[in-house]
């Protein structure tokens, strides 16, 4: 029996510029939505991807970015089903004993510039296959042709951004969810370092701004009214309450340890039963926003996005996600347990030991 690399698992991770490549290449796997690439549902059992392993390489060879990751495991297969083995390369011919003989006086003198030919395209063959690397203008030709918007979308980003990732760049942080919102954070601290004036500007213009507003909103007070005054007044929108009434201690402390609660995921919240504690959980996947499902015979939350996979107490485990889930604080209010979901505490900063992180029971 011959064995084979097959894949188990593919994720795509972050940075997908949304080309079309991974989909032609294996459509049966990946699907392109209008802001990024996915994996289908079916694909995230490795008895689906493993016949599917040739694809799933060629998509990842075809991206351009390299976000196509996948994980293999050698198994014995039929002889025929088997990898075909890379042709060999000849043998190098050893001199005879007449070519290592220094040539006779009979060598005319149009034969020595033939041969000294001949051995400049072998030298030159061999340095380029030794250095590996690329004509500079077909790497950049590849880029020109596998970026959305071709060679001007490369020198014009904004012009050429997806439809998808020009509405994350539009939208407020406090929308965005965990990692893309401390990516904009990075990004405005970055350009503030490098335009330190750029803050002065902004308070000079704000203040004349309204020094502005001020003298209009006073004109047209005297001649439209109160009317106009009302008009002029912001309307004000009010949150919606952040805290969460989640029943009585009583029947969390009736829960088996590991046991999930999902009567409160309309809500964004999971109560766990830990041992001696009770913990809320976020359902936000910290990868890039999207909801994880319970999988209580598999006992683990799995986000259908990308793979993300996470233990009861919401420790990830495998595929892209970066960090743990968030925990939201808890007390107890009349007898009721109370989400307040906004304070936040995460296991990377050392936060789920803090008082409010859990209820002990």
């Amino acid at each position: 029996m011959a064995t084979k690399d097959l894949i188990t698992k593919v994720w795509i991770e972050e940075g997908c510029i949304v080309c079309d490549a991974c989909e032609t290449a294996a459509p049966d796997v990946f699907e392109v939505q209008d802001e990024t690439c996915v994996i289908r549902p079916a694909a995230l059992d490795a008895s689906f991807t493993k016949p599917l392993s040739s694809d799933i390489e060629d998509a990842a060879e075809e991206c351009p970015v390299d976000v196509i990751k996948f994980d293999t495991i050698t198994e014995e297969v039929p002889d025929g089903e088997a990898e075909p083995a890379k042709p060999s390369e000849p043998a190098e011919e050893k001199p005879t004993a007449a070519e290592k003989a220094p040539p006779t006086p009979s060598t005319t003198a149009s034969e020595k510039p033939a041969e000294k030919k001949k051995a400049k395209p072998e030298v030159a063959t061999v340095t380029a296959s030794m250095a590996g690397q690329p004509d500079p203008a077909i790497a950049g030709l590849l880029r020109a042709a596998t970026a959305r918007g071709g060679n001007a979308g490369i020198l014009k980003k904004e012009e050429s951004m997806p439809g998808g990732a020009e509405a994350w760049q539009k939208k407020d942080p406090n929308e965005l969810p965990p990692d893309a919102r401390q990516t904009k954070v990075l990004e405005a601290a970055k350009k503030a370092k490098q335009d330190p004036d750029s803050s002065r500007r902004a308070l000079v213009s704000s203040a004349a701004l309204a020094v502005g507003w001020g003298a209009f909103g006073l004109g047209a007070g005297v001649a439209g009214g109160p009317a106009f005054a009302r008009f002029m007044m912001p309307n004000v929108l009010e949150e919606p309450d952040p805290r969460v009434r989640v029943g009585k201690l009583a029947q969390y402390i009736e829960m088996e340890p590991g046991a999930v609660n999902e009567a409160y995921k309309p809500q964004g919240i999971w109560m766990i039963r830990e041992e001696g504690r009770v913990v809320a959980l976020n359902i936000i996947c910290t990868h890039l926003g999207c909801i994880p499902n319970w999988l209580p015979n598999d006992r683990k939350f799995k986000c259908p996005c990308h793979g993300s996979g996470y233990k009861p107490d919401g420790i990830n485990f495998e595929g892209p996600t970066p960090r743990p889930l968030e925990r939201f604080r808890l007390y107890m209010s009349d007898g009721i347990v109370v989400v307040d979901k906004s304070k936040k505490y995460q296991y990377e900063l050392g936060q789920w030991d803090m008082l409010g992180s859990f209820l002990e029971v």
